[in-house]
């Protein structure tokens, strides 16, 4: 029997989302998945989770174990998530 995982629709980085926003450049950066989870103060392996059960940010995979976070996509991810909470 196949386990059903919800998608946290609520993490607490989404009350810092404007914070988070205010404080980040705007360059095009790939960045590790420790720079995105240091950045958004959340673990390694919630972004590890997030990207498998598609709650996380938008990642590349640049390699069969090299993930890359694009960071003009993770702004917009966190956009969205400021927009969904009103």
């Amino acid at each position: 029997m196949k386990r059903q995982f919800k998608c946290p629709e609520r993490h607490h980085l989404d009350r810092r989302v404007g914070q988070l926003l205010a404080t980040t450049p705007k360059t095009k950066t790939l960045l590790s998945t420790r720079q995105v989870a240091d950045w958004l103060g959340v673990s390694d392996q919630w972004l590890e989770v997030g990207r498998v059960k598609g709650y996380g940010p938008p990642f590349e995979r640049l390699g069969p174990r090299l993930i890359k976070y694009e960071r003009s996509a993770v702004i917009k991810w966190l956009k969205q998530r400021q927009q969904a909470m009103g």
